[in-house]
């Protein structure tokens, strides 16, 4: 009995210093705070709980409370105060204070087993969550944010207007520095002002803290009117509009104007033609010198709308280089020295205005000897998208050099029906990883819209993991924030949502083990009825009934259980998009593989008069396989249109719903020749070769 005795204690103790990754799942923090202590006891927010802020900085802490009071009020429906003071109260409250504005915390800490020492920089934090109360320390407002965003995780939603929150005691701060994400506004969609704050708003409550714009053509600049497309350009007043409510968040609006290559919408117009490497192409020439007129005059007025210490000039992927104006240059000095040489004319340009330059770095790590001549102050973003278990190779160049970077993983999105997760978590989890290794001063992970018809909101996953990657140490758990997303992202208690995402990424693995590539786009669009088409017909045609099927499973799951998404609500919309649409692809591939049998059985065996036209009927009649086809492709193309002008601008939508529109008129003339077929055998007992009728799978 007496070594029971002694035991129990023990476990006690041990429960209550648990490693920070076995609590951060039982709580399912997104990220995982760095320490965390779980006590016994939960406080109860009710009607009378107070929000209360420090009144030393009551204006700029609001914010951080507003957070606190929403979330609560979705909670429990019930609206709280929120207060100030300049101490904190007893019992019943929320405070939140400044760690240098109330003297008497760091007693209170103390007393809680932490200690609000300097580690806590500039975004740290400390929360303290007893029965009678919560406390949110930081020294800035930054880490006092982060620190609310916390306690908003924690809060459990109870039942008759009542929640709780489980007593514990964190102590947190970022791992990287620079936490942010890349979005694509030049490749077709262009958010509206509305949907960008609504990214800052969501980001920022996972801690990332920077935004970034990647543009080519579409800002308004006034001195250069005819780069942007009007109604697809964003303003002056639009961003600064942007700036402002990002510092409410902590969110920096990094902008990115490409002044290298990515300049085709540029540099399609006739007067910008003399710049341009080859004619009317893509890359600026570096020996012309109205080239760098150009860039004086576009960052003389984009940069200073954005007062953040950080400005990227793109300047990846310049194929073109030294194959037109820069020929003979490039043939002299070698496509290395010609690029860095652009690089430097460029830092000079952005140099008066006190930022740090950051450009891409797949160019210059083609040439790592040429990297000690860059200018040091500059920062080479290092990006991959792909599954790698390393990417020393990668970083490695730059840190000999002694050149900062920030490493750039990605969501897997592009081209894609629905993002590639498995492949987008496996990159961000590893380049992080190795980012932190090398030093990388953040991450900067992206999203791009390469064909025109990304949808942001599908991308949430692989943003919030890459949150979770850039504050977390080291290496983090695919499975374990995974099995938290369905609580840090959409408030739901199980893992409804997470199962059905994994469902429409396993489309990807199941036509990649076929032999047909991903779930892309491209395959969605390809006419089954073309040679081209019926060979991805046939090797797709394994994985058709496992791709509907998993469609259909989250499908089915997404509409009986949307209402269990108690945040991020809209977002599900985008899913079940997903699921539609992934599901018409595999019905494309089966059912095409059908039409073609039952063409060629009637074709072979046109003196069977029943067989032929129960056949054609098969294809094209009511409620036939090309009808099905057809209704459900014009079905998505409502739904797309709807989902697109929730994020973005009516700009460009027409050019992704020609191609539903192209497709349904492809299924529908299909009908329409079906049916001639069926009277020409009704006439004259022939049937046109199946070639003729696009049936090429025999």
């Amino acid at each position: 009995m007496k070594r029971t005795n002694l035991i129990l204690p023990v476990c006690a103790l041990l429960f209550l210093f648990l490693p920070v990754r076995a609590i951060g799942q039982d709580l399912k923090l997104v990220p995982e705070p760095k320490q965390v202590q779980k006590q016994n006891g939960a406080f109860n927010i009710t009607s009378k709980t107070r929000i209360v802020i420090n009144s030393a900085h009551t204006e700029e802490d609001r914010t951080a409370a507003e957070t606190i009071a929403e979330e609560i009020e979705s909670a429990t429906g019930q609206k709280i105060k929120i207060a100030t003071a300049r101490s904190a109260p007893k019992s019943n409250a929320i405070y939140l204070a400044r760690t240098g504005d109330d003297r008497k915390l760091s007693s209170l800490f103390e007393a809680a087993n932490i200690n609000l020492d300097d580690k806590l920089g500039e975004e740290g934090y400390a929360l303290y969550v007893s029965v009678e109360r919560v406390i949110i320390a930081a020294p800035t407002g930054q880490g006092l944010f982060y620190g609310a965003q916390t306690l908003r995780q924690l809060i459990d939603r109870g039942e008759a207007k009542r929640a709780t929150c489980q007593a514990v005691t964190i102590k947190d701060w970022p791992t990287m520095r620079w936490r942010g994400v890349h979005d694509d506004i030049s490749r077709g969609p262009v958010p509206t002002l509305d949907y960008m704050k609504k990214q800052i708003r969501t980001c920022a409550a996972f801690k990332l803290n920077m935004f970034s714009l990647y543009i080519e053509h579409t800002f308004d600049y006034q001195k250069h009117p005819l780069i942007a497309p009007k109604e697809g350009a964003v303003t002056a007043d639009e961003v600064k509009q942007l700036v402002e409510y990002g510092k409410r968040y902590y969110v920096t609006i990094v902008p990115e104007q490409q002044a290298f290559g990515h300049l085709h919408h540029v540099l399609k117009n006739e007067v910008y033609n003399d710049i341009a490497e080859t004619p009317h192409g893509h890359v600026l020439a570096p020996v012309n010198e109205k080239s760098y007129e150009f860039i004086k005059d576009i960052y003389a007025e984009l940069v200073p709308l954005f007062p953040g210490p950080l400005f990227h000039i793109g300047a990846d992927e310049t194929f073109e280089l030294g194959r037109g104006q820069t020929k003979a240059r490039a043939d002299e000095v070698g496509l290395g020295l010609v690029y860095v040489e652009h690089l430097k004319r460029v830092a000079e340009i952005v140099k008066p205005y006190n930022k740090r330059l950051m450009f891409w770095g797949d160019i210059a790590i083609k040439y790592p000897k040429l990297l000690s001549v860059m200018p040091k102050d500059v920062i080479a973003v290092a990006w991959n998208y792909n599954a790698n278990a390393q990417f020393d190779d990668l970083l490695k160049p730059y840190k000999d050099a002694g050149i900062d970077i920030m490493v750039s993983p990605g969501a897997n999105n592009w081209n894609r029906i629905f993002p590639n997760f498995d492949t987008a978590f496996i990159n961000i989890k590893n380049l992080v990883r190795d980012g932190q290794k090398y030093g990388a001063l953040g991450m900067l992970n992206t999203t791009w819209d390469d064909d025109g018809e990304a949808l942001f909101a599908m991308t949430w996953p692989a943003i919030v993991f890459g949150a979770a990657c850039s504050w977390q140490e080291g290496e983090a758990a695919i499975e374990s924030f995974k099995s938290k997303y369905d609580w840090a992202f959409y408030r739901n208690t199980d893992n409804t949502f997470r199962d059905a995402i994994q469902s429409l990424t396993r489309a990807h693995s199941l036509l990649r083990a076929a032999g047909a590539g991903e779930a892309n786009d491209e395959a969605f669009w390809t006419d089954p009825f073309s040679e081209v088409g019926a060979s991805y017909i046939e090797k797709a045609a394994t994985a058709a009934k496992d791709v509907r099927l998993e469609a259909e499973r989250a499908l089915a799951s997404l509409y009986r259980n949307r209402a269990k998404a108690k945040a991020n609500l809209d977002t599900v919309d985008y899913l079940i998009f997903a699921a539609i649409r992934l599901d018409l692809l595999g019905m494309k591939i089966q059912f095409a593989g059908e039409m073609n049998k039952y063409y060629w059985e009637a074709y072979l065996n046109m003196s069977n008069r029943s067989l032929v036209l129960r056949n054609l009927n098969e294809i094209a009649s009511v409620n036939a396989r090309l009808q099905d086809l057809r209704d459900q492709t014009t079905r998505l193309r409502g739904m797309y249109s709807d989902l697109w002008m929730r994020e973005n601008r009516p700009y460009w939508l027409g050019n992704v719903v020609v191609r539903y529109d192209n497709l349904a008129s492809l299924f529908q003339s299909k009908i329409q020749a079906v049916q001639e077929a069926k009277a020409q055998y009704r006439e004259q007992s022939t049937l046109p070769t199946p070639q003729q009728m696009g049936f090429f799978i025999r």
